[in-house]
């Protein structure tokens, strides 16, 4: 039967026996004319091909339609001429040579009807008919008895099956696409046990040799090897069938779970099975062999490959499934794990032996190459717990989530602050430190404090240890949760900042509380340092802001000191500003006598005393007020106000003001200024 139930090859397959059969006439006439032979099993030949040729077209023209291509004329009309000569030669010939002719004639068509061909890419199978069955393969056989035989008929071999016995079919060969594997199920084959859903492997050249699959205890129904992706198999498809099925595909930075379907049933209380090397899952059958357990897997697929996993056996969990129901993992919980700049990853174990104490670290174990293979953490006697080595920063590693949890401590420099806080700082490191309040002497004191201080990464997991982390499930990862600092900083650093200022309140009135508040900062700074010395924590810098009463009036009772002081220092500023002009206007007065002494001096030397004296006499007599008219009366008063009398007043002024300057200088008498005028007078009057 062909693929389509016909039980011969399609009709394209056919056409290569008409030049042959065609050969074969042509040689057999040839033959018996030059040997004299008789022509009548040569034409009985040619009746037999031309028959078998009509049948073949009338075949063809039921299943195409009518058409010129269909047409059997010619052939009947080779048949009209070669019976007459058939029958006319076999006339002609004894009986015996007609019977042995006859026998040689069938056993030729038998020998040629027996010849198969299997046409390229294609695969034969074969079913015979006739003979006894065997006891354990009825259907598919692997030994030459009735049913369909297990091996198949490969392209480029030619095979002799009797026609009456055997039937061959031929079907394309089996390919499995680029992005596909090929998953296997056998029709026939021994029992499995009811305890495994897969069959074990069996050699048989990747399901091409059927032969030896039946013979070798291959297991009927889903097989755990399967067919690699872009390659083509001669495989028999009534014993195998093909399912093809996407290969599993892992995104760049994201990692691939995997969870067994099939395998032994690990003991209680354990949450992985055994490691097995199985090539990343692509060989289910060395994971049965090695004793592979059902569930969780330790090992992980990295991102950025494609593998050729049995789904049958392996279920595995990516970022592009993971949203189908997948318990509580997330997208995240499959994404490498990153350690930022400036952050410690403190790492968790989630299996492994029991720890010696509930806050112990977990020793450093050698070889697992910072935990991405657990199985060699566990091997070495790894515990489960906080673990003593850390992933610095800038670390990237893909890591089973199932085994691990990084929680990220910061390293660097970090400021907390004891202020009123608002929802959006929930996630602050200093979330739970509020503002100071202090009571003293009945009055509540408030104040803002900040604290300096650094986490060394040799500290975290200790402080891990110590103040817990917030995950509730199995699941690890990366967690960014700050509340293993949080707790830190509220159940150490505030508790000591508020039993340290309980204390000094308790023993202090408010004068005394602020006149102390200098020395406060340096003790507080002191205690807070021993204490975090102890969990091994970097002290930097405190500060103390300003206090602030609950009670306004207090609160303007302690502003009035500060604003007495300010107003003091003003004063005292304004006192040296007034000191700093008067001496500023001594020296400006001492320059400027300076500065008219030597003018002064300088004038005398170039024009003489006397005449600098009229100079500036002449210069007085202009600022002399003089009167625009003049009455009756006594003329004497008029004469008083005139510029001589004036300047015979500032004359005398001037020689008692000089005058042992100016007999050093003359040594004379000088002549008054009236006799010196009329004098000259009386000259003037002379042409």
């Amino acid at each position: 039967m062909d693929r389509h139930g016909t039980g011969r090859a399609p009709a394209s397959l056919d056409r290569g026996d008409q030049p042959v059969n065609l050969a074969i006439f042509l040689v057999g006439m040839t033959v018996a004319h030059l040997l004299e032979l008789p022509y009548a099993p040569v034409l009985v030949f040619g009746v037999v091909v031309t028959i078998r040729r009509m049948v073949r077209k009338d075949l063809q023209r039921r299943k195409q339609g009518r058409s010129w291509r269909n047409n059997w004329v010619l052939e009947f009309v080779l048949l009209v001429i070669l019976l007459p000569l058939a029958g006319q030669g076999i006339s002609k010939m004894n009986n015996m040579i007609v019977f042995g002719g006859i026998v040689l004639a069938i056993a030729a068509f038998v020998a040629w009807r027996s010849y198969r061909t299997v046409p390229a890419e294609h695969v034969g199978i074969v079913r015979r008919v006739q003979g006894r069955s065997h006891p354990e393969f009825r259907h598919i056989t692997p030994h030459n008895t009735r049913g369909i035989l297990a091996r198949a008929l490969l392209p480029d071999r030619p095979s002799w099956l009797l026609p009456l016995r055997y039937e061959v079919t031929f079907v394309p060969r089996t390919r499995v696409a680029e992005d596909k594997i090929g998953l296997v199920t056998a029709k026939e084959g021994k029992m499995r046990p009811a305890s495994r859903s897969l069959a074990l492997p069996v050699a048989c050249d990747s399901f091409q040799d059927g032969q030896a699959f039946l013979l070798n205890g291959g297991e009927q129904g889903r097989q755990v090897d399967t067919l690699a992706n872009g390659q083509a198999y001669y495989i028999n498809t009534e014993l195998f069938e093909i399912e093809q099925v996407d290969r599993v595909y892992v995104p760049p930075g994201t990692i691939g779970l995997v969870n067994a379907k099939a395998g032994g049933i690990r003991p209680p209380g354990r949450l992985f099975g055994p490691h097995v090397e199985c090539e990343n899952f692509q060989n289910g059958g060395l994971f049965l062999a090695g004793g592979g357990e059902q569930g969780r897997q330790l090992a992980i697929l990295q991102g950025g490959a494609y593998y050729n996993i049995n789904p049958a056996l392996f279920d595995v969990v990516t970022v592009n499934n993971v949203e189908e129901g997948r318990g509580e993992l997330t997208v995240q919980h499959l994404q490498e794990i990153s350690i930022p700049i400036g952050y410690t990853g403190v790492v968790i174990t989630l299996d492994g032996a029991d720890p010696e104490s509930s806050d112990g670290l977990g020793p450093r174990v050698p070889g697992h190459e910072g935990f991405r293979l657990p199985w060699v953490f566990m091997q070495n006697g790894g515990r489960r717990g906080v673990q003593e080595e850390t992933l610095r920063e800038g670390t990237v590693c893909a890591l089973n989530p199932y085994f691990v949890r990084v929680v990220l401590i910061p390293t660097r420099l970090l400021i907390l602050e004891w202020n009123d806080k608002t929802q959006a700082e929930y996630w602050n490191y200093d979330a739970h430190l509020d503002r100071i309040a202090v009571t003293v002497q009945g009055h509540r004191l408030f104040v803002d404090m900040s604290q300096t201080l650094q986490i060394p990464p040799a500290s975290a997991p200790i402080l891990v240890s110590k103040n817990g982390g917030s995950q509730m499930t199995g699941l690890g990862g990366l967690d960014w949760n700050p509340l293993p600092v949080q707790r830190f900083v509220e159940r150490v650093l505030g508790a000591i900042v508020a039993s340290y200022f309980n204390q000094i309140a308790a023993a202090a009135t408010v004068k005394d509380f602020l006149e102390a508040y200098a020395e406060t900062r340096a003790d507080l700074s002191s205690q807070v340092r021993n204490a975090l010395q102890a969990w091994g924590v970097e002290v930097r810098n405190t500060t103390l802001g300003e206090f602030r009463a609950e009670d306004p009036t207090l609160n303007e009772i302690l502003k009035r000191p500060a604003h007495e002081q300010m107003r003091s220092e003003l004063l005292d500023l304004e006192l040296a500003n007034a000191e700093r002009e008067d001496a500023i206007d001594v020296v400006r007065v001492r320059a400027e006598s300076r500065r008219m002494a030597l003018e002064l001096k300088a004038r005398i030397e170039v024009l003489g005393l006397n005449n600098v004296m009229v100079l500036e006499m002449l210069t007085e007599i202009t600022k002399a007020p003089v009167p625009q008219f003049i009455g009756g009366g006594d003329l004497s008063a008029y004469l008083e106000t005139q510029p001589i009398a004036r300047l015979e007043e500032l004359m005398d002024k001037m020689r008692s003001l000089h005058g042992a300057a100016g007999a050093g200088l003359d040594g004379e008498t000088r002549p008054s200024l009236t006799e010196r005028d009329t004098q000259g007078g009386t000259q003037g009057d002379a042409p």
